[in-house]
């Protein structure tokens, strides 16, 4: 749909009118957001740019999902609400933008949400992705489907990979862009109602692990999850890149996982998809505050 149309429509269909026509649309269901990155106002831009949302339009977006949603912590996600549409917010990969200006405006407003932290890939760490990306914030079709399909998601492999081919790369990127430092997410977790969960230990793609494989990442992370956290801790995990696989369900559920999140989907019953394949509507950085309300108030299903 051309912008010209595109933003006049998402403004009528967020209107209180027709949300109150689509709410039986979202009854009984529930609705997991993910976000990733948080670019701080007047920052350079950075990275694969529609992973990184401006922080006042992060903002904007908060507070209407204040004012329609009844927003949940994740492990509180399927119990009764108050009849308003019930959802709950995810950070992905410990952007350190979305650790810090992120979680500030999550507090402000009182909101829970879950960060999925992989620990191998903290302290400042540049993501293959990110590096890899194009001036212009975009990265190649044909790298991302050799980097996650042949190379299993592996920063190291990727990296190898992409100096022997002559590829672009650069980790010369904001501090936005980074992966966070422990201290700064110790220090965004204190927050209230804010929690952590596993993401893996290393961010590979669980669907092209071995049993073995999956079984370090997801053991490991947890581990050292509930060392650093304790309480803060919520038994959930975030299959990295969305990408699972029914050999990593089952891992993770011999493991006694509470549930794992895809990063794709929408509204849905939780008795009627896999605990561990719960889909999420991931929320891109050129999404309008009306856009996203419409997709909240059921007047376009996420």
């Amino acid at each position: 749909m051309h912008p010209r149309l595109k933003r006049p429509l998402e403004r009528v269909l967020s209107s209180s009118w027709v949300g109150q026509v689509t709410r039986p649309r979202t009854r009984g269901k529930r609705l997991i957001l993910s976000y990733h990155g948080v670019k701080p106002d007047g920052s350079e831009q950075g990275g694969e740019r529609a992973l990184f949302i401006a922080q006042r339009d992060f903002a904007a977006q908060l507070d209407m999902i204040s004012e329609v949603a009844d927003v949940a912590p994740l492990d509180q996600i399927d119990q009764d609400g108050d009849g308003r549409p019930r959802i709950a917010i995810t950070l992905d990969d410990a952007y350190r933008g979305a650790v810090c200006e992120g979680v500030r405006e999550l507090a402000q407003r009182a909101l829970p949400a879950t960060i999925f932290i992989a620990p191998g890939r903290l302290e400042r760490h540049v993501f293959w992705w990110d590096a890899l990306s194009s001036e212009s914030g975009e990265l190649d079709r044909d790298v991302r489907d050799y980097a996650l399909n042949t190379l299993a998601g592996s920063d190291e492999r990727v990296r190898i990979w992409a100096a022997r081919t002559a590829l672009s790369i650069s980790d010369d990127l904001p501090d936005y862009a980074r992966a966070a430092t422990r201290e700064e997410l110790r220090t965004g977790v204190a927050s209230p109602g804010i929690t952590v969960g596993s993401h893996t230990w290393s961010h590979a793609n669980l669907a092209k692990l071995s049993v073995d494989e999956i079984v370090s990442e997801v053991s490991r992370s947890r581990a050292w999850l509930k060392r650093e956290f304790g309480a803060k801790y919520v038994d959930w995990l975030a299959y990295p890149y969305g990408l699972d696989s029914v050999a990593a369900q089952q891992v993770i559920a011999d493991a006694s996982y509470t549930g794992a999140l895809r990063i794709n989907g929408g509204w849905h019953h939780a008795a009627r998809v896999s605990r561990f394949a719960r889909p999420r509507f991931n929320v891109p950085a050129g999404l309008s505050v009306a856009g996203l309300k419409t997709r909240i108030l059921g007047a376009v299903l996420a």
